[in-house]
């Protein structure tokens, strides 16, 4: 940098307003080491407003979000993974056609430290990842490698045998908060008991709603505010639906799948910020369809997609490129191009095999994991104190 004021030791400085414009576009890495700098920079840095204008920016300026956005994925090895896809979208990044991952290792190190095995169901929002591992769920923000484990989830009613555990993890964007929800689901009196926990209260509450429904998946995904799983309605017409639990409203509601034909296992997932279905084959059976939600909650929307490369089980996570979507195909990450309908695999340096769980998340801070939303209101004392940091800066 040149002639930056203070850290050249010229007393040409920048406007705070400027530099602080440069800092929220930086990535996380950098600001971590940019903490050091002084003591102005490290208490603007922490400050929640800056912390919120920070996540921001990678909504509103694409070139950032590029920059920041990370696809998470657990490998045969039962560990968490990283992949920055957008430096490279179309070649690998070494001569040998391979693609890197980096992989979180703080978050397996915590587990194998106290000898507990890890469980790979990892769910992503905006810049956190719930994890659920045999010792209970933990809140993870891999950017600053900073961990919180989330309360045992309270029992309900009696445990039973094979009581089926549903899980999600979202953001409430009308309370600007996280929320991880779960669903005891029991199937001899069935019914779904809900509950919600909120990281601003740090703890869980039971939700009081009416839910007769067996579950059909554990697996929630987060989509317009809301997380879905694939369940059967309850009664002497039963029929597989969507469960969708609205995060503002703490309601459950239905979708309607989209006309498959009966007998075959469902998988959701997003596609390009939608909500779409593929099918899971048996034995030697394939499929070269799936089918995608155009219009959230409109049964009419459905609309068949095909799929050039025969398929057992596809997973779809809502990654997408200007001329490619990426996608699970039988335990292997693979680019397909719609336009071309051509596809070309995506090989992961010392990972043979890609497991159940792919999401998103954006890099970002985090004070203690909870942020005060993405939009948070700054009471008068906090803008004050706000304003003294922008000014020290220089």
């Amino acid at each position: 940098m040149e002639d930056n004021g203070e850290l050249t030791g010229h007393q040409i400085p920048l406007p705070a307003e400027i530099m602080i414009e440069i800092l929220s576009r930086l990535t996380v890495k950098s600001l971590c080491r940019f903490r050091c700098v002084s003591k102005p920079w490290r208490s603007l840095i922490s400050n929640k407003k800056f912390i919120a204008m920070h996540t921001r920016k990678a909504l509103e300026d694409k070139e950032v979000f590029l920059g920041r956005r990370r696809v998470i994925f657990n490998g045969p090895s039962r560990c968490p993974y990283s992949l920055h896809l957008d430096e490279f979208p179309n070649h690998a990044d070494n001569h040998d056609g391979l693609v890197t991952a980096t992989v979180l290792d703080f978050v397996y190190d915590e587990y194998s430290a106290g000898r507990h095995s890890w469980v790979p169901f990892i769910y992503s929002c905006n810049n956190l990842l719930l994890c659920d591992t045999m010792c209970g769920f933990y809140l993870v923000n891999p950017a600053t490698r900073e961990m919180k484990k989330v309360p045992k989830t309270p029992s309900w009613r009696p445990m039973r045998l094979f009581c089926m555990s549903l899980c999600g993890f979202g953001f409430d964007y009308a309370t600007n908060e996280y929320k991880v929800v779960n669903g005891q689901a029991y199937p001899d009196i069935d019914e779904i008991v809900f509950s919600v926990y909120t990281l601003k209260t740090g703890s869980w509450r039971q939700i009081q709603c009416p839910s007769s429904y067996h579950a059909d998946s554990f697996y929630g995904i987060f989509l317009n505010g809301a997380i879905h799983w694939s369940a059967d309605t309850v009664g002497d017409r039963s029929s597989s639906v969507i469960v969708s639990f609205l995060l503002a409203e703490e309601e459950v509601c239905e979708i309607q799948l989209p006309p498959i034909d009966g007998g075959c296992s469902t998988n959701l997932g997003v596609f390009r910020d939608c909500l779409c279905v593929t099918l899971i084959g048996n034995y030697n059976q394939t499929f070269n369809e799936f089918w995608v939600m155009k219009e959230y909650r409109v049964s009419e929307s459905w609309t068949r997609m095909r799929v050039s490369m025969p398929y057992q089980q596809l997973l779809q996570f809502g990654f997408s490129t200007k001329s490619h979507d990426l996608m699970v195909c039988d335990s292997s990450f693979v680019m397909y191009d719609f336009r071309k309908e051509s596809c070309r695999n995506l090989p992961i340096r010392d990972i043979p095999k890609v497991g159940y769980c792919t999401g998103i998340y954006v890099e970002g801070l985090c004070i203690g994991i909870y942020v005060e939303g993405l939009f948070p209101l700054m009471d008068q004392e906090q803008d004050e104190r706000c304003k003294e940091d922008e000014s020290s800066i220089n």
